[in-house]
Formats: structure tokens, sequence, C-alpha cells
């Protein structure tokens, strides 16, 4: 603010200097003249001034500046799945059908079609270029899926004979005579390894009779009998169980273990 009212006084004195100098000089019949023109000049140069001190200051505008453009992030173009947790992969959507392999918690697999029916997804198991239908409960897929193929239900594969169970045999045995009934009281521990990956369960039978069913999986069975003493006393009591898998294709061959009471 000062200065520019340094420069509007240096102005108006240069113009008030200029003016003197050139101010006519003579007979006082001119001095109505005179004074006339010196107060034209004072309007003039306060005219001046005032339009030199209303004169607003140029403002500068500040350049714009560029905001950087956000970086997209880009969908995958091959649809990609993992899952949260192991999961299996078959031929088909559900049990019956064949297990090819399956995809493990950090894994990601190519996505190369779906099963709208089922919910299905249909992938390429990573490694190798085995295609299989992948359990879609635990499975997350990004990228676009909506041009992938229509993979249609594969029929119902012909199940197989389950596998025979193996190493069948009395683990542990109790054998006691009950002097009222005249029996034995016989407590069996059967044990046996599961081989089969498609059984639906179990049978065992005691001397030919089927005395219980189990589930798949099992692999051992504790059972409580009673036995008739043969005689003459002190002869030994045989009786032997038997095993076999069983689904709705069949039933495989028996195992056999003996039990003797004596």
């Amino acid at each position: 603010m000062l200065k520019k009212k340094l420069i509007l006084f240096v102005y108006v004195f240069l113009i008030i200097a200029i003016t003197a100098c050139n101010l006519p000089t003579g007979n006082s019949d001119d001095s109505e003249d005179d004074s006339n023109g010196i107060d034209d000049l004072a309007l003039t140069v306060t005219a001046q001034a005032l339009l030199l001190q209303n004169s607003p200051t140029p403002e500068f505008t500040a350049t714009p500046q560029f905001t950087s453009t956000p970086e997209l992030t880009a969908t995958p173009s091959v649809p990609q799945v993992s899952v949260s947790v192991n999961t299996n992969c078959r031929t088909g959507p559900g049990v019956v059908y064949d297990l090819l392999g399956g995809l493990n918690i950090g894994q990601t697999a190519e996505v190369v079609g779906k099963s709208s029916s089922t919910g299905y997804w249909i992938i390429k198991l990573p490694g190798s270029n085995t295609i299989c239908w992948l359990f879609p409960q635990h499975a997350t897929v990004s990228g676009n899926t909506a041009n992938l193929p229509e993979y249609p239900v594969p029929p119902t594969p012909t199940p197989s004979l389950p596998a025979a169970p193996t190493n069948f045999k009395v683990d542990d045995k109790t054998c006691n005579i009950n002097g009222i009934t005249l029996k034995y009281d016989v407590t069996v521990k059967l044990t046996w390894n599961d081989v089969a990956n498609n059984e639906s369960g179990y049978r065992i039978y005691e001397n030919g009779v089927e005395i219980v069913a189990l589930a798949a999986d099992v692999t051992s069975y504790t059972y409580n009998t009673t036995i008739p003493i043969v005689p003459p006393p002190g002869s030994p009591a045989v009786f032997t169980y038997a095993i076999e898998a069983y689904n709705s294709a069949g039933k495989s061959s028996q195992k056999d273990a003996t039990v003797q009471c004596q």
C-alpha cells in the first residue's frame, strides 16, 4: 500500500512540475485566465490520481495442476479359481463320479467351463491338462465367466465292486466259561485294513450268519457273544468270522479269521 502511495505522489509531483514550467507569465489582465487554467489542471491531476489509485493490481492466475488418473486393476483375461478348503475334483458333479485329483489351499487353477444347473466349475488341474469338476462350495472365481462354455452333466458311471479288506484278523479275545449256562462268554476284537475307495460299508459274519453292517472307512469291530461248550469238557470251541466290503454294484470277496476257545 505504501508503495502505491509513493508512486502516486511521484506522478502528481511530475505533472505539477511540468505544468508549472509551461505556465504563461505577463500582465495582470491574464490573471483570471491563469486562475482558470490552474483549476483545470488541478482537476485533471486529481482525476488521474484517482484513476491510478482505483486501478486494480493485476492478479496472477494459478496454473492448474493435473490430477493423475487412477490406475485400474486388470481383470484376468482367463478366469482363475482358488479354494478356502482343500477340495476334490471329479469326472462329474458328485461323489458317485471318479476322483481325478483336487485343488488345495494356496493353489489357483484355470477355469475352462461351468455347469449352471449344478453350480460346479470345470477346471484344469494345476501342472497338468486334466479337466475335472470342482465342488463349488469353497471356491472363489476371479475374472469374466460370462463367456465360459456350459458343460453338460455326464452320465453317472457304472459303479465297480469294492476291493476286499486286507489283513483281517482277531486282534484280541477273551473266553470265559459260564458255569450256570455252560457256555463261553466271548469278546472278540476284529481289525482289518480299508483298501477300497468306493465301498458303502462292511458286513461281518459269524459262522456264515451276518452279525453287523458297518459304515465305510471303519477298520475295527468289537463283538460280544456266547458259544456253547463242546462236550466232553475241555474240547476246543472253534468259530469263524468273515468280512466283506459292499456297494451298489455288489460285494467283494470275503476274508476269514478263526477264534478258538478251550
